[in-house]
This record gives structure tokens, C-alpha cells and sequence, in this order.
């Protein structure tokens, strides 16, 4: 099928009567990640003029060498390929220390200043030097998981001091952290989101509890500002005292995230699971029904959509939240799982060069991506790890 003419396949109800194996379409799924993608973008992913990592390829496999390039892009390649690494899928290590090593070089192009930049042209030299919160979440991700791949405890170091500089310079009295080094509104739940998965991969890297603590804080005020009480919705942009700004907006793949953060966090600790999690869980479950099998982008707090378009991360969100459930309703979870990947297959992945993807398609399953995007490597690593995970502890359930 041309990636320009994917439909969106089989209905949502339609692809639930499929008698779907978990065990065929997840390993299908790591297979292509670990064998297909992974090794395309380690290859022509990789700007070895200039140094760091494509912004986009055209549909052929080519890299987009004029686009321009946001530095949190070059992060979330760093995590990708470290976390390959971890895998085994591959042997990252150089390629992961040289993207360290790019990412601490910006600072030669044109930006001496504490922290990252968030813009860089195409021959890498810095046009838009803020410093986002968002971008630095990943940017502390990156050398989390690097400090891993490579065993090498200066990259470990490198996120520590990351760390405390995003606290003095974008720490907010009224909990979490500004935008930027200047206050202003909306303020995100994204970001945060983002720095407690940060968190975790530093408990990761470095077995420090405090790191556990760190992300709890977070999870705080995911229950006491991000989530609507009287609906449990979560709703994206707030003003400066973490009071939700109207009309709200929810995106259903931030949904699934959070609900796969809280599990990982009880993973890790070897705590319970947060009661959050159940119900971010289920909200998630009924965007999906509202998607006809598919999440959507974005939708009001009644349940409306706003944005009726969906890309490629919100369905490997909503695919690590169904997996991380496993627990409950094992057989369902797994088919469940079974029929997003299905349905994934036959639209997003269904495209001629073989590592690449459709990112976006509107509501009647037109494809609308002219180029694919390097950011949502990430997204499809970090999906296809939690879905290992899933296999494995299917098999030793049989074993």
C-alpha cells in the first residue's frame, strides 16, 4: 500500500472479532523496531557533516538536510539508540557517545549560556536560543539512558548537574517548573509528565531513591492540579498557580502516558499501583472507542474533538498503557494490545521503505505526512521495550 492512499483498514469493532495473536503481532512489532528502524536511522538518521541527527526523511529513506532542527530531537535519538543498546538489539555505544558529545558541543555554535537551545539551522548553528522545559526533560532522558549504554558515570554526571540547573532556573514556587527561565502562561502538564519519566530513568542509571522521590512530587500534582476532580480528566494548559485555563483541552495520547508512567513508577519501587493509573487507563480506552480503534489528537473536556486527526505517538502511548495493564484482565489486555498493532500495521506502517512510518492521518484515514518525523523513534523504542517486556512475561506465565 502507498503511504499517501493507507486508509485506516478494518473498523475498530471489526478488528476486535479477529481472533489477534499477542504473541505474533508483539514480536512482529520489537522485530521491526529492533531490525528495521532502529538501523535505518542509526544510518540515515545521522548527519556526520554537521554532527547530530536529521530533523525528518523524506519517504525514500533520504534525510531532509535543509529542514531545521530542534535540539530535543538529537536527545530523543541519544534515548533511543542507548535504549537499544540496553536491549541488545544492538551495539550503540559509539553511536550514543557521539551524540553526547554533539548535544554538549552546541554550545560552540553560537550559544555559551547554561543548558540547551532550542532551535538550530540546518547546519547546526543555534537560531532560537531559548531554554524549554520541555526540550530539557528530554535532554536529562537522554544522558540518563546514555550514562547506561555507555557505563560511563561522567554522562550520569553530566544529567545530575542538568538537573539542579533546571531547578534554579525553572523551578516554580507554586510546585514543578516554569516553561522557561521566564514565567509565563499556559503552563503544561506535558513538561512534567516528561521530567517524571526523566526521573525515573535517573533512578534507573543510578539506583537513587531520592530520584523515586523526586518523581512522586510530580505525581503529586498530576492528582492535585492536572486532573479535573469532579470528571478525572486531564487537561493540558494551566495559568501561572496551576489553575486549569478554559476552554480545556485534553489529548488522549498524554492520557495513555501518564497511565503507563504510574505503572512504571510501582514497577520500579516495587509499590502498589496508583489508583490513577486504573482510571487514566480506562479514559484512555474510551478516547480509542471514540477514535473508531485509533486515538485521536485532541478533544474537548466534554468529549468532543477538537482535533480530529491522529499521528503514530499517541497509539504507541495508548500501546504501552494497554501492556503495562497486563496484570488486570491479562486476556483482554492482550487482545487489545493485539488489535491496535494490527490496526497500526495496516495504516501507519504500511508504507514501502522498510523503518519508516505514516505519521499522521485525518479522520477519514487520508494520510496527511509528507515527511517522517525523527522524533517519534523515540516513541516507537520506548513501545516496542514495554511490549518485550510483555512477551517475556507471557512466556514465563506458560513456562
Amino acid at each position: 500500500m502507498n503511504q499517501q492512499n493507507a486508509g485506516i483498514g478494518a473498523t475498530f469493532e471489526e478488528d476486535m472479532d479477529v481472533d489477534a495473536s499477542f504473541e505474533t503481532n508483539a514480536r512482529n512489532f520489537v522485530d521491526w523496531c529492533a531490525k528495521e528502524v532502529v538501523p535505518l536511522w542509526a544510518a540515515s538518521g545521522v548527519d556526520r557533516k554537521n554532527g547530530g541527527f536529521f530533523e525528518q526523511l523524506h519517504f525514500d529513506g533520504t534525510p531532509d538536510v535543509r529542514a531545521m532542527r530542534r535540539l530535543r530531537v538529537s536527545s530523543r535519538q541519544i534515548y533511543a539508540f542507548s535504549h537499544a543498546g540496553v536491549l541488545g538489539w544492538a551495539d550503540t555505544k559509539d553511536l550514543v557517545s557521539w551524540g553526547v558529545e554533539y548535544l554538549l558541543h552546541t554550545k560552540n555554535k553560537g550559544d555559551n549560556e547554561p543548558g540547551f537551545a532550542y532551535l538550530l539551522d540546518a547546519d547546526g548553528h543555534v537560531c532560537d536560543p531559548r531554554r524549554d522545559l520541555y526540550d530539557h526533560s528530554f535532554h536529562l532522558l537522554a544522558l540518563a539512558w546514555a550514562s547506561r549504554a555507555t557505563n560511563d558515570s561522567q554522562i550520569l554526571q553530566l544529567a545530575v548537574d542538568l538537573l539542579a540547573f533546571i531547578d534554579e532556573a525553572m523551578g516554580a514556587k507554586q510546585g514543578g517548573w516554569h516553561e522557561g527561565l521566564t514565567p509565563s502562561q499556559p503552563r503544561r502538564q506535558n513538561p512534567h509528565m516528561h521530567m517524571l519519566e526523566a526521573m525515573l530513568a535517573l533512578y534507573e542509571a543510578s539506583n537513587d531513591a531520592h530520584y523515586l522521590t523526586r518523581a512522586d512530587d510530580i505525581i503529586a500534582l498530576l492528582q492535585e492540579y492536572f486532573i479535573l476532580p469532579e470528571s478525572g480528566v486531564l487537561v493540558e494548559n494551566f495559568d501561572l498557580n496551576l489553575t486549569p485555563i478554559a476552554p480545556y483541552r485534553v489529548e488522549p495520547g498524554h492520557v495513555a502516558e501518564w497511565c503507563w508512567l504510574l505503572h512504571r513508577r510501582a514497577k520500579l519501587g516495587k509499590a502498589p499501583v496508583s489508583p490513577m493509573a486504573q482510571n487514566l487507563g480506562q479514559l484512555a480506552d474510551g478516547f480509542g472507542a471514540k477514535g473508531e480503534g485509533f486515538l485521536l489528537s485532541a478533544f474537548d473536556e466534554k468529549g468532543n474533538a477538537i482535533v480530529p486527526s491522529r499521528r503514530l505517538w499517541g497509539q504507541t502511548e495508548w500501546l504501552k498503557a494497554i501492556t503495562a495493564q497486563r496484570e488486570t484482565r491479562t486476556a483482554d489486555r492482550h487482545r487489545q494490545a493485539a488489535g491496535l498493532l494490527q490496526r497500526m500495521s495496516k495504516t501507519h506502517f504500511a508504507v514501502s521503505t522498510p523503518g519508516l512510518w505514516v505519521d499522521e492521518f485525518d479522520k477519514d484515514g487520508q494520510a496527511l505526512s509528507s515527511h517522517v518525523p525523527a522524533s517519534i523513534v523515540y516513541h516507537l523504542v520506548s513501545a516496542a521495550a514495554e511490549v518485550e517486556c510483555a512477551l517475556a512475561a507471557k512466556a514465563n506465565e506458560a513456562a
